[in-house]
């Protein structure tokens, strides 16, 4: 049986590569023509290539569950064209003992793409974007970029960019009084010094009179603000950029300040869900294939994997954020299509087994 187990699980497992191969393949394609328009003396096409390596991690741990379905298809649906199945299932073994084989390799890439996601994803990502943004910035050890407004101690605050070290990039500091304007700091970059003490360099600040207007230009200045470097740095980003750990960081954060943090509990939960949206697709993929797969063609297979790829990517958005914009938990949006998919598979394989 141990043998059978390795088959089934490495035909599975081919095919899984296979089809990520052709999916970042393509990802990469149409994002290389989307950025060759861009390209300039500060933004080459070396640049491009430099920005698509970065992006491969997130795009595999992106990809993983569409491939986990449709690899499953094609894996086991090969097997069932040659009469594969028919044999073991004939010889005693039953569907779950097929399913457990198949759900062996998912299990092991859905934990890998985990990994990616926590550990390698969220830097390369924020690498990318900053080879995006910060052409001029050569060297250092660049991870992240922002673009990204806040409101600190009653200043409207504008942050371009920011690096895993908590240095900042592109500041602007908007500091009203009551309806009026008094000043604008612009500053090149920003470094922590202590708890509430930053130390603003190449400033150019713009000071509003009732009667005129005057610009100081300054090689440094002390910038006292409550946020944190962590938080700065956080805030800087796209959900879609951060570790499931920074996420959970700073939705609590958001919560303590009274603050909506519903769109990083989502995003949060779609990421560590993966998983199980995994196994759920291949549940989905075993009831196809021993049901009205059976005899299908491969390309049948693929449309048909596709297509419930799709519907299940759907319905995560459509839940996902109907949940955040009715105040439910993201986790019960998150998890909608998901229990669906598992009751579904289970009960049309107990109908075939």
């Amino acid at each position: 049986m141990n043998k059978i187990d390795r088959y089934v699980a490495s035909s599975v497992l081919w095919s899984f590569l296979i089809v990520m191969f052709v999916l970042l393949g393509l990802d990469t394609a149409i994002a290389f023509i989307d950025q060759i328009k861009k390209v300039s003396d500060d933004y080459t096409v070396q640049s491009i290539f430099q920005v698509l390596m970065y992006r491969l991690p997130g795009k595999f741990a992106e990809y993983v569950p569409i491939s986990s379905l449709i690899g499953t298809l094609m894996g086991l649906g090969t097997l069932a064209s040659t009469s594969e199945l028919t044999v073991m299932r004939a010889a005693g073994m039953p569907i779950w003992r097929i399913g457990f084989s198949a759900c062996q390799p998912i299990i092991l890439v859905a934990l890998i793409g985990m990994g990616l996601s926590e550990f390698v994803a969220p830097a390369a990502e924020q690498k990318a974007n900053l080879v995006e943004k910060l052409q001029d910035q050569k060297q250092g050890n660049f991870a992240l970029t922002g673009g990204v407004w806040l409101k600190a101690d009653n200043n409207f605050v504008y942050i371009n960019a920011a690096d895993s070290t908590g240095k900042l990039y592109g500041i602007k500091i908007f500091s009203p009084k009551e309806q009026h304007l008094t000043s604008i700091t612009d500053a090149k970059t920003a470094v922590h010094i202590n708890d509430t003490q930053w130390l603003l360099s190449n400033v150019k600040k713009t000071i509003f009179y009732p009667d005129h207007v005057e610009v100081k230009n300054l090689a440094t200045q002390k910038w006292s603000v409550s946020i944190k470097p962590e938080h700065l740095y956080l805030a800087s980003q796209e959900p879609d950029y951060l570790s499931l750990s920074q996420l959970r960081t700073y939705q609590l954060y958001l919560e303590s300040q009274k603050q909506d943090g519903a769109q990083y509990a989502l995003e949060f939960w779609s990421k560590a869900l993966r998983p199980v949206a995994c196994i759920a697709l291949v549940l989905v993929a075993l009831s196809s294939v021993f049901g009205p797969l059976r005899s299908s063609t491969m390309g049948g297979r693929v449309f048909s994997g596709v297509m419930i790829g799709l519907a299940f990517q759907n319905g995560l958005n459509l839940f996902g954020r109907m949940s955040v914009a009715t105040g439910y938990p993201p986790v019960i949006g998150v998890s909608i299509p998901i229990i669906i998919c598992i009751i579904s598979g289970i009960l049309l394989m107990r109908r075939k087994g």
